[in-house]
């Protein structure tokens, strides 16, 4: 019995990557349009985050979100994206989740929660790059 829900699951692997990997891209689609459709917002943030050279790093945030986002949704470039987001992912959160600079405890728990979102949403990029894109992608066609 065990054997056959594990078949199931393994018959539906490529369709769990697909939804995951729209799932993951969700909030980076999202916030990279935003970040190309509000650009003062998204500086005004990454000042306030003391983000080094914010016009630059908006600038890449929106790449990386936004179009790096529809490309890696579609499984184009699929491995080497995942590897990239997961770095960036991790970057946004030492600058922009930095709880160890806050004084404030409920601004410090709010960091701390954030950062540790993007250490987990990191993992599930690094996923992602080993497993690779399935067949409902560009690169597995």
């Amino acid at each position: 019995m065990t054997t056959l829900r594990y078949d199931f699951l393994e018959n539906q692997r490529d369709a769990m990557i697909l939804l995951a990997r729209i799932m993951i891209l969700a909030i980076y689609l999202y916030f990279g349009w935003t970040y190309l459709t509000d650009h003062a917002t998204v500086l005004a943030y990454l000042r306030s985050v003391h983000a080094p050279v914010p016009e630059f790093t908006a600038i890449v945030a929106t790449v990386i979100e936004f179009f790096g986002g529809l490309v890696l949704l579609f499984g184009f470039w699929t491995r080497p994206l995942a590897a990239l987001f997961a770095v960036y992912t991790i970057g946004t959160g030492i600058i922009g989740h930095a709880f160890w600079n806050s004084t404030n405890p409920a601004e410090h728990h709010a960091f701390f929660v954030h950062f540790f979102k993007n250490i987990s949403i990191s993992a599930g990029f690094l996923f992602l790059c080993a497993l690779g894109p399935g067949k409902y992608s560009i690169d597995g066609k």
